[in-house]
């Protein structure tokens, strides 16, 4: 089966029509790389097709769809690292023919070695040669995922020192339910080098499927609602919120929650959490690696966790993992008391900093703002009216992304992003004394475009902002109110003037510059009452707030970026790296390679024990401080 890069796809297929296969990031990336020269008809993708839905303005279709549309013979060009052999085997059993009917876009070297990679591989195996070890009965389990990303320097140290620490055997278990036998050879040829010892097949055997499909008939019996999903409990576990999450981030979500697409997730989740619980069962797991801990993750880290085994999220961050696990959000929720322990000189340069950095952000300054959205906000007005022009209220949807986590606090609807969206659709039918508008997030992308279009199709009374309108430009026009459930806007939009409200905890609950209902009665009662509303125009707590989150409390409390690489960019994520015109691929090997010492080497294994503990220690109520010079 034969591989292709860009520019063999480029002499392949100029100026011919092809299909694209994986409607995800990869495809997009295809898509961007190639639709200049190479026609794309179509996407097809086993999840994300149905009517209306697009991805860089193509269509997203089913395989029997594309059977129909296929009228000369046009090829597919299969794009989607992680789950390639399981398509590959689809085409295949489907009666497709490889390299004539199908081919494979592999331009990262995913699933073909380049020169980098295999020097890459001897490079990791001679480090770590030395830490090799005989296989014991206790496991350490770590990410794998068929891409090549720098992680595996983060995981390659923690894995090591644990094993050595527990005299135990490395294996990887395949991220976001990912087939084993298909992972990628060249990338398991990296985590061999750092001594792991095999993947975890997560097939289920006849006896574990009946146990699911049992357990399955149970629950799918009784799930018509979010509340209902969010009380999902298995073997005594609630799987509920993070069911949700592992949906929303990956799945296209569905207005009937009895559909038949979204059975079929339920009914893979189950088996999921049964092959997990097993697993972990009946193997001497003793302590559990993840990537970022949530969603997908999820599964395996509340059963571990359950069972009273250390689990530590490794990817961008690094932290001790728990139940309903959602990064280090929470310690936002303690900033009002952590505020108090500052002193009065202190206080007093706090508020003067942030009201100083706020009124520059209003005007369009974004050193405050993460890189990846700063690219993306737009701070010029329109030059067209974009509000109806009139004396009703007018409200401001701002959706979360729905590419990303959507936990980060417990939510008063169901911790569902979908059921609070829908919830504000209902009341837009039930308010014709209020103009609703919904703003869409400015780093929105994939799936949030298409679940965006389809909320406004279903409700009307809805309108669609223009991308990128500014909140000033929304201010300036009458806007009143603007919805969030934890977001940002939160201590942006009250700044100018314009009125949030929160639909669960959220990182400015502790304050009282935005609204926040503690039930779904409450928020209703506050939504319909939104004329008789007083303002609050508490600017103190704002810049309280700003001047905790932004200058004083350390996020970066264990520096993973430093600690591990030298060169900015090695630890970068994919968005992170598009703003310099990169991507991620095997040029960070090289990188990496040429930075390394022994002597650094010997030095970062030896602060393990050190980082460990310090991800065992952290608490939420406990001030980690920045240094901060509050001298005039």
């Amino acid at each position: 089966m034969k591989f292709l890069d860009c520019n063999e796809c480029k002499q392949l297929f100029y100026q011919k029509e092809i299909f694209v296969f994986g409607a995800g990031v990869d495809g997009e990336k295809l898509y961007s790389k190639l639709a200049d020269i190479i026609t794309i008809n179509a996407f097809i993708d086993n999840k994300r097709y149905g009517d209306g839905n697009l991805l860089c303005g193509k269509e997203i279709i089913n395989l029997e769809q594309f059977r129909q549309r296929r009228t000369s013979k046009q090829p597919i060009v299969v794009a989607s690292y992680r789950f390639m052999a399981d398509i590959c085997n689809q085409l295949v059993e489907e009666g497709f023919v490889p390299d004539k009917d199908f081919f494979i876009w592999d331009d990262m070297y995913i699933h073909h070695q380049d020169a980098i990679t295999s020097r890459y591989i001897t490079f990791m195996s001679n480090i770590w040669r030395d830490k090799k070890r005989e296989t014991t009965d206790r496991i350490i389990l770590v990410p794998f995922d068929s891409r090549h990303d720098q992680n595996s320097v983060q995981y390659a140290y923690c894995s090591n020192y644990l094993a050595e620490k527990y005299d135990a055997s490395i294996f990887g278990y395949c991220r976001y339910g990912a087939s084993a036998k298909n992972a990628s050879k060249v990338v398991f040829d990296i985590y061999k080098a750092f001594n792991v010892v095999g993947l975890v097949d997560s097939a289920l055997n006849a006896d574990l499927q009946k146990e699911s499909d049992i357990i399955f008939d149970n629950i799918w019996r009784n799930l018509y609602t979010w509340e209902d999903w969010k009380n999902i409990t298995i073997y005594g576990i609630c799987f509920g919120t993070t069911v949700i999450t592992d949906f929303l981030r990956t799945e296209l979500p569905d207005y009937n929650l009895r559909s038949e697409r979204i059975c079929t997730f339920i009914k893979k989740t189950i088996d999921t959490i049964v092959f997990w619980y097993r697993y972990i069962e009946k193997h001497n797991v003793v302590t559990v690696l993840l990537a970022d801990a949530v969603c997908w993750e999820g599964y395996i880290r509340d059963i571990a966790i359950t069972k009273g085994i250390p689990t530590y999220a490794l990817e961008y961050i690094m932290q001790k993992a728990y139940l309903n696990f959602h990064n280090r959000h929470d310690a936002a929720l303690h900033f009002k008391d952590m505020w108090n322990q500052l002193s009065v000189k202190e206080q007093e340069y706090g508020i003067k900093w942030a009201k100083e950095r706020i009124e520059k952000r209003i005007s369009g300054d974004l050193q405050d703002v993460n890189e990846f959205v700063a690219a993306h906000l737009i701070f010029d007005d329109k030059k067209q009216q974009v509000l109806d022009q009139d004396n009703k209220i007018k409200i401001i949807i701002c959706p979360h992304i729905f590419e990303e986590n959507s936990y980060q606090f417990e939510q008063i609807f169901d911790n569902s992003y979908m059921s609070w969206l829908c919830h504000l659709g209902e009341l837009s039918e039930k308010t014709p004394n209020y103009h609703w508008y919904l703003k869409p997030h400015p780093c929105g992308r994939r799936r949030d475009f298409i679940i965006m279009a389809n909320f406004i199709e279903r409700y009307p009374k809805i309108k669609m902002l223009p991308p990128g309108v500014s909140a000033v430009q929304l201010k300036k026009e009458g806007a009143n109110f603007a919805l969030t459930v934890c977001g940002t806007i939160g201590h942006e939009y009250p700044a100018l003037g314009i009125q949030v409200i929160n639909a669960g905890q959220n990182p400015h609950s502790a304050f009282h510059f935005t609204w926040n209902p503690a039930t779904k009665e409450e928020y209703d009662k506050l939504i319909m009452n939104l004329d008789n509303l007083e303002p609050k125009n508490n600017l103190d707590e704002l810049y309280q707030f700003y001047s905790m989150n932004y200058l004083f409390y350390d996020w970066e409390y264990i520096p993973y970026k430093s600690i591990f690489y030298q060169n900015p960019f090695l630890s970068m994520c994919k968005e992170e790296l598009m703003l310099y015109g990169k991507e991620l691929g095997t040029w960070k090997y090289e990188e990496y390679m040429k930075e390394w010492t022994p002597q650094r080497h010997k030095e970062l294994y030896r602060k393990m024990e050190c980082l460990f503990q310090k991800m065992d220690e952290w608490e939420e109520t406990i001030f980690y401080k920045r240094q901060v010079s509050v001298e005039n």
